[in-house]
């Protein structure tokens, strides 16, 4: 079998189910229960707010339902909001609609392309005989506030149909966040009333707990190719059925982080960006426990290396706001 079919070789092909993905989808679900036509969602780069979304829409039926009755409540679906000047309502509902994947045209009429979405809400919600439709909007802070008007001309017809459709914006802010006022202060309240009636921080992994958890995942949750080969058992197959598990070794890991930073004078903390996480984790399976013979667990100077390897001071200087010195031989390493 080639190793290099193995999802971890593959970009964007698992996500796994963390804290930080349940606390988004219990966000959610709260507005829900409150009436709310949608609810506003921000964090910096690489924390992972793509993956989450792309979990919570995959999985749906295992979130979107009532905590009483453990019925489901909805249907979900994704998009990310493209970059650019979009000068009319024709090129906003185009854009939609391309990246809905529901249309190829590069222009369609505005009316058309409004209906094919209340028809793709129509049809999904009719499918699993739901009338909820959760749509995530990645990247909406490039929605502008015109295009807010036309999303209320979308969430007028969708109510007219006896259904609903809930936006989840999800805004990229800089590395230390952003001004939450800025999410609806200075809006017209008939936009506030619908979207932004509460706004949350997504934020990474925190703390030794969530990095176990998600660590975890690798042992238990994804599998490949058959379900009884978790990630953590592929590579390294004689030391797991030995016992060893990734979570195991998350004490070491997690110390391993506070010693480099420490080493390095980054400003304490416990908290670890997914974008970092998912390529030490991918580098400590791939290339440590399945390359080395008679693997049983990883050690200090084994973590510490991947640390370097990936990437994970660079960001973190730039999350912190802070010129990062010269690596010297730990860049090389």
């Amino acid at each position: 079998m080639d190793n290099n079919e193995h999802p971890i070789f593959i970009p964007n092909s698992y996500q796994i189910y963390t804290k930080p993905t349940e606390y988004l989808a219990n966000f959610i679900l709260s507005n829900i229960s409150q009436g709310h036509h949608g609810c506003s969602v921000y964090g910096g780069g690489g924390l992972g707010k793509t993956t989450a979304q792309q979990y919570l829409t995959d999985n749906a039926s295992r979130w979107l339902v009532n905590n009483k009755t453990k019925q489901q409540i909805g249907v979900a679906a994704r998009m990310v909001m493209p970059s650019g000047i979009r000068r009319s309502d024709r090129a906003f509902w185009t854009a939609m609609n391309r990246r809905l994947k529901l249309v190829n045209a590069i222009r369609m009429d505005p009316g058309l392309g409004l209906e094919r979405l209340v028809n793709f809400i129509r049809t999904r919600c009719g499918q699993a005989r739901q009338r909820r439709m959760v749509l995530f909007i990645d990247n909406a802070q490039r929605i502008t506030e015109a295009e807010y008007q036309y999303l209320e001309d979308l969430d007028g017809l969708v109510l007219d149909e006896n259904l609903s459709l809930f936006l989840v914006l999800v805004r990229q802010s800089d590395a230390e966040g952003i001004d939450v006022g800025d999410d609806w202060l200075e809006r017209p309240s008939h936009t506030v009333r619908r979207w932004f009636m509460d706004t949350a921080p997504f934020r990474p992994l925190v703390g030794i707990v969530e990095i176990t958890h998600a660590l975890g995942r690798y042992d238990r949750s994804v599998a490949w190719p058959t379900p009884d080969m978790p990630f953590s058992r592929y590579f390294a197959k004689d030391a797991f059925d030995r016992g060893w598990c990734l979570s195991k070794d998350a004490p070491l890991i997690f110390e391993g982080v506070r010693s480099l930073r420490n080493e390095y004078k980054l400003p304490e903390t416990d908290a670890w960006p997914m974008a970092t996480f998912t390529l030490v984790v991918h580098s400590l399976l791939a290339d440590i426990a399945h390359e080395k013979p008679d693997f049983n667990g990883f050690t200090p100077e084994q973590v510490r290396h991947v640390l370097l390897a990936s990437g994970y001071l660079r960001l973190e200087f730039v999350r912190a706001k802070m010129r990062m010195p010269d690596m010297g031989h730990d860049e090389a390493a």
